[in-house]
C-alpha cells in the first residue's frame, strides 16, 4: 500500500520536497516571509475547506464535515491576525515582542484540537449549523478581546526568556486533546471512504509532532519553530488531500459515502417493512381514487391489503384486489369517501374513528396519502373499546364509580360531597395547596354564577407536572355546582407536540424559500484564488516579484469572498444591515466586482438616502444582482450605478457598455431577473430594464413613497 501510494503520487512528493527546500531557502533570507507564506497557506486552505463543507451541506450524510469546515472558518481568522501580529510583521504597533503572535497562535489550537474532537459527535448526529456559527462567532470574538482589549490572556511569550509555561501545559493539553479525537474517529472509522480517514487521522499525528515541537523554542526565529511550521503545512496539505482535492475530484466518493454504504441495510429495512406490512395486527390497505367525469371523488380502488385487513373484516384476497370499495361492502357511496378525497388530494393525514353500519362494528382509522390521487389506510377494530366507553360514560352518572375527581360545592362554597379520585387529589396536595386550589375553583364558579344565561364553566388548573380539566355545571333548582375533572396532561402533551411539528414545518417552509433565492457568487471568487494559489509554486523561482502580487490578489479575493458572505448573511438575517451606510455598502460591492472582473464601475450618489431598512436592503440587492449579471453575461468593461434620493422618491440606475441582449428571448424564469423583479414588487418600486444587442443594457428602479402608500390603500 505504501509502495503504491509513493508510486501515483511521486511526482506530488518531489514537488512537496522541492517546495519545503525553497521555503527553507526563503527562511534563511527573511524568516518573516517565510512564516508569512506558510500562514498564509493555512489560511487559503482552512477558509477553502469552510466553503467546500459549507456548499455541500445539503449532500452530506454525516456533519463531521460540515462542522470541520464551519470551525476552520474561526481557525482561519485567528490564525490570520496571528500572521499579522507576527514579530517583525510591524501591523500592531501597540504589542512589543513575541507574546502576541504566541497568544494569537495558542487560541487558534485551542480551536482546531477541541473543534476536530467536537466534530466526532456529530457524525451520526444532525448538526444545527446556525447555531454553530453563532457560537463560534461568540466564541472567537470573546477570545480575541482577551487578547486585544481586556489583555487578559495569560502570557505565553518572555522576551529573553522564551515559553512560558503556561504555552508549554497548553501544548500538551492540545496535543491530548488531539490524542482523543484520534481515538474516537478510530472507533467511527466505517462511517468514512479509507483513503479520507487515513488521511485525517495522519494530518492530526502531524498537528500533535507540530505542537510538541513548539513546546522546544525560545527563539521565534529558531529551528524548533521553523519545524512546527513545516509540520503544519504537511498537516493542511493532508486536510487538502483528504477534504478538498477528494471534495472537487470525488465528490460523489465524498459526499454520498454513507449513502453507497447504507445499501444493504436500506435493502433489509424493505424486507422488514413487507414482513412488518403483513404481519402487523392493524388492517392496512392501498387504494386508489375514482373520479367522475366533473371531477368529483366517487369511488376508491383496493389496490393491496395486509394479512390483517382480511382476517378484520373476514375477506378474502380475490374479493377484493383490483375491486371498488362499493362493490366489496355492497353499498351505492364508498365509506368516507370525502375524508379519503381529501387525504389524496391535499396530502394532509387524518385520523377518526367512526361506526361502520355494514359490519356493526367501531374502526378507528388513519388515513395518508403516498401519492396524489392514492391514499393508504391503517385501522383496526376498536368496537369492544368503544362497547366499553359507552358502557363507562353511563356508569359515570354514578359519581362514586367515576375514575375521575366529581365534586360538589354548595352556594357558601363548601365542598359537600367528592369521590374518591377527587379526595386523592387534595391529600396530594396538602392543606395549604388545597386551600388555593379550591379559591381557584371558587373564583370560576362565581363567574359562572354571575352570568344567567350560561350553565357550563370549563377550565384547566396545572396541579404538579399535571394539568387537570375542569367542567362546572351549575344547577339552579338547588344552588349548587357539579365539579366533573380529568386528567388531560397527555393531551396538552400532544397538543405541544402539534405545534413543535408545525412550527418545524414553518421553518423548513421558510429555509427552502430561502435557499431558492441565494446565488453562489462566494464559490468563484475562491475557485479565481484557488488558481492563483496553484499558480503560485510554478512562478516562485522564475518570477518572485510577480508571486507577491498573485500573494496579494489572493488576499483581495479572500477579501471580496468575505464580503460576499457578509451579504449572505445580510440575506439570512437583513436586521444585519440597520445603522449600516449604504454607500459604504455599495462601495463595498463595488470593490467586489471589480476586484473580481476587472470591470471598472463609477458610483455616482446624490442626496440623503435615509428610507426603511426594506427599501434601503431591498436596492442593495437589485445593485448586486445587476452586477452580477454585468460580469457573467455583458463582456462589459465599464459600468455605472447612480443613486439619486429625493424626499419621497428614491431613483437607481445602472447601465454597462456591454453587449446587451434581446429581452424577448431570455426566459422570464431567469434567476437573476426573477430575483430583481420580485425585489422590487415587494418594496412596491417600479422596475424597467432596456437592452438593445450591442448597446449595452440599463437597469432603472424608482421607489416613490407617496405611490407605494397610495398602493397600500387601494388594496
Amino acid at each position: 500500500m505504501v509502495r503504491n501510494f509513493f508510486k501515483v503520487n511521486y511526482l506530488g512528493i518531489i514537488i512537496g520536497l522541492l517546495l519545503a527546500v525553497g521555503l527553507y531557502l526563503i527562511s534563511l533570507y527573511s524568516y518573516t516571509l517565510y512564516h508569512s507564506l506558510v500562514e498564509l497557506f493555512s489560511v487559503v486552505v482552512g477558509f477553502t475547506i469552510f466553503v467546500i463543507a459549507w456548499n455541500s451541506k445539503k449532500f452530506l450524510d454525516n456533519n463531521y464535515l460540515l462542522f470541520v469546515g464551519i470551525a476552520y472558518l474561526f481557525i482561519t481568522l485567528v490564525d490570520l491576525f496571528h500572521t499579522l501580529s507576527y514579530k517583525g510583521m510591524g501591523v500592531f504597533t501597540n504589542f512589543t515582542g513575541s507574546n502576541l503572535a504566541t497568544q494569537l497562535w495558542i487560541s487558534a489550537r485551542y480551536i482546531e484540537g477541541i473543534s476536530m474532537l467536537l466534530a466526532i459527535f456529530f457524525i451520526t448526529r444532525r448538526l444545527n449549523y446556525k447555531i454553530q456559527l453563532i457560537s463560534y462567532l461568540i466564541a472567537t470574538i470573546l477570545l480575541l478581546l482577551t487578547i486585544f482589549y481586556w489583555k487578559i490572556f495569560p502570557v505565553c511569550f518572555i522576551e529573553g526568556s522564551g515559553l512560558t509555561t503556561f504555552k508549554i501545559v497548553s501544548e500538551y493539553i492540545i496535543c491530548f486533546i488531539l490524542a482523543a479525537a484520534i481515538f474516537f474517529l478510530y472507533l467511527y472509522r466505517n462511517e468514512f471512504n479509507k483513503t479520507v480517514y487515513i488521511m485525517i487521522t495522519g494530518s492530526l499525528i502531524i498537528t500533535i509532532l507540530s505542537e510538541l515541537s513548539f513546546t522546544l523554542y525560545s527563539d521565534v526565529y529558531g529551528l524548533f519553530n521553523q519545524l512546527g511550521h513545516f509540520l503544519k503545512i504537511l498537516s493542511f496539505f493532508l486536510i487538502y488531500k483528504a477534504i478538498i482535492e477528494t471534495g472537487f475530484s470525488q465528490p460523489l466518493d465524498l459526499l454520498f459515502f454513507k449513502l453507497k454504504q447504507s445499501e444493504k441495510d436500506i435493502i433489509e429495512s424493505e424486507e422488514k417493512f413487507r414482513s412488518l406490512y403483513y404481519t402487523m395486527n392493524e388492517g392496512a390497505s392501498l387504494n386508489e381514487m375514482i373520479f367522475d367525469k366533473s371531477n368529483n371523488p366517487v369511488d376508491f380502488r383496493i389496490l393491496d391489503v395486509n394479512n390483517a385487513y382480511l382476517s378484520i373484516l373476514g375477506l378474502k384476497r380475490n374479493q377484493i384486489i383490483g375491486k371498488k370499495a362499493s362493490e366489496v361492502f355492497k353499498i351505492n357511496i364508498s365509506p368516507y369517501i370525502n375524508v379519503y378525497a381529501k387525504a389524496a388530494d391535499s396530502g394532509e393525514p387524518a385520523r377518526f374513528e367512526n361506526y361502520f353500519a355494514p359490519m356493526k362494528k367501531y374502526f378507528s382509522i388513519s388515513v395518508f396519502s403516498p401519492s396524489r390521487g392514492k391514499f393508504a389506510i391503517i385501522f383496526s377494530d376498536i368496537t369492544e373499546r368503544k362497547n366499553s366507553e359507552m358502557e363507562i360514560e353511563s356508569l359515570s352518572r354514578f359519581p362514586s364509580e367515576n375514575p375521575n375527581p366529581v365534586m360538589r360545592v354548595s352556594s357558601k362554597n363548601l365542598i359537600i360531597y367528592k369521590n374518591e379520585p377527587a379526595k386523592k387529589l387534595l391529600q396530594q396536595l396538602g392543606d395549604d395547596k388545597s386551600s388555593k386550589f379550591l379559591k381557584v375553583i371558587i373564583n370560576e364558579m362565581s363567574s359562572l354564577k354571575k352570568n344567567k344565561n350560561a350553565e357550563l364553566k370549563s377550565f384547566e388548573i396545572k396541579i404538579g407536572k399535571l394539568i387537570y380539566g375542569f367542567n362546572a355545571i351549575y344547577v339552579k333548582e338547588y344552588n349548587y355546582f357539579n365539579i366533573y375533572g380529568k386528567d388531560i396532561t397527555s393531551k396538552k402533551e400532544a397538543e405541544r407536540m402539534q405545534n413543535i411539528i408545525r412550527k418545524e414545518k414553518t421553518l423548513s417552509e421558510e429555509r427552502n424559500k430561502l435557499a431558492r433565492e441565494l446565488h453562489d457568487t462566494v464559490t468563484q471568487t475562491l475557485f479565481s484564488a484557488n488558481l492563483i494559489a496553484e499558480a503560485i509554486p510554478k512562478l516562485w523561482k522564475k518570477d518572485p516579484e510577480t508571486v507577491i502580487e498573485k500573494l496579494e490578489e489572493v488576499r483581495q479575493l479572500n477579501k471580496v469572498a468575505l464580503a460576499e458572505m457578509r451579504v449572505l448573511l445580510y440575506e439570512l438575517k437583513p436586521s444585519a444591515i440597520k445603522g449600516e451606510d449604504m454607500g459604504d455598502l455599495l462601495r463595498g460591492l463595488i470593490k467586489s466586482v471589480e476586484v473580481r472582473s476587472r470591470i471598472s464601475v463609477e458610483l455616482i450618489i446624490n442626496g440623503e438616502y435615509k428610507f426603511p431598512l426594506k427599501i434601503e436592503f431591498g436596492f442593495y440587492r437589485i445593485a448586486q444582482e445587476a452586477l452580477n449579471n454585468i460580469v457573467k453575461h455583458s463582456c462589459a468593461t465599464k459600468a455605472n450605478l447612480i443613486l439619486k434620493t429625493y424626499p419621497e422618491k428614491l431613483y437607481m440606475e445602472i447601465n454597462d457598455n456591454g453587449r446587451g441582449f434581446d429581452d424577448k428571448k431570455i426566459s422570464s424564469t431567469n434567476l437573476g431577473l426573477a430575483i430583481m423583479r420580485e425585489r422590487s414588487k415587494l418594496m412596491g418600486a417600479l422596475l424597467t430594464i432596456d437592452t438593445v444587442p450591442g448597446k449595452g443594457t440599463r437597469i432603472i428602479v424608482i421607489y416613490n413613497k407617496k405611490q407605494t402608500s397610495k398602493t397600500s390603500n387601494n388594496e
